[in-house]
């Protein structure tokens, strides 16, 4: 009898503790701030992608043994691109939705189509070319051993986005 009144009581207590957490779940769900609509939501605050950055040019600096010089460069030229490519992927967002809309219609204009097409293998390449000549000026700025360095922590280890494969990065 005793052990039967103890498993009631945990039995009641796991339970309370479940409902309980349900609740206060439910609670603080629907008193969540009104934010961007269901997958448009910030993952991430710019505080959080500040510090973000701050970390990671730290680590960059110490595990590629950068110099004051060569951080304050790399991470202007870094930024720069980042600004640049920022501005070409709303553009070629843009037209990718252009051309999708154009593909939808009943009868699409097959001019037009190619026109949308064209855009956006323009602003492919521009992306593409920029890439390129950041890349350029990035190995510019360092020694063998640091652009080494440099291209095994963006070749697929640890870097998100990218994959092992024929690239910019040494082949395996």
């Amino acid at each position: 009898m005793w052990r039967q009144a103890r498993k009631m009581f945990w039995f009641g207590t796991l339970m309370g503790a479940l409902f309980l957490g349900l609740a206060l779940a439910g609670a603080a769900q629907a008193q969540a701030p009104a934010g961007p609509p269901a997958g448009h939501q910030m993952l991430l605050t710019p505080e959080d992608r500040a510090a973000m950055g701050q970390i990671f040019w730290h680590r960059m600096q110490e595990t590629l043994g950068l110099s004051g010089e060569q951080a304050t460069e790399i991470r202007a030229l870094l930024d720069a691109q980042r600004t640049a490519a920022r501005t070409t992927g709303q553009e070629l967002r843009a037209a990718r939705k252009q051309l999708r809309g154009l593909l939808d219609q009943q009868t699409p204009d097959p001019a037009a189509v190619q026109a949308a097409a064209s855009q956006i293998k323009t602003l492919q390449a521009a992306m593409f070319d920029a890439h390129l000549q950041t890349q350029l000026a990035l190995r510019a700025k360092l020694t063998p051993a640091q652009w080494q360095q440099w291209q095994s922590l963006h070749s697929g280890q640890g870097h998100r986005g990218r994959r092992p494969g024929p690239g910019f990065g040494p082949s395996k």
